[in-house]
């Protein structure tokens, strides 16, 4: 059962960390709502944008200027996140 969960916890993870690549290099691509990956970008956006949101925050306080680095501290958030879930379970468990 321990194993089961975290592997799920891991996929989960895995499929976040995806869906933040792929919505970074969509970004560089999409140039108006025409272009053909408009929609699945937007799909991307809506399903990631509860964790870059926060971190875009935490990127305006930093002062970074031009650069957007959400979608990387997001990446970072994501990895400990599951780093830290999964010790704590093999910990518990």
């Amino acid at each position: 059962m321990k194993f089961l969960l975290i592997n799920a916890i891991s996929w989960f993870a895995d499929i976040l960390i995806f869906l933040l690549l792929a919505r970074a290099v969509l970004s560089w691509f999409i140039t108006g709502q025409y272009n053909s990956l408009y929609k699945m970008y937007g799909v991307i956006c809506n399903l990631t944008e509860p964790i870059v949101a926060p971190c875009r925050k935490l990127s305006m306080k930093l002062n970074t200027g031009m650069l957007d680095l959400s979608v990387f501290f997001a990446f970072f958030l994501v990895s400990i996140a599951r780093k830290l879930i999964i010790t704590l379970l093999l910990i518990i468990m």
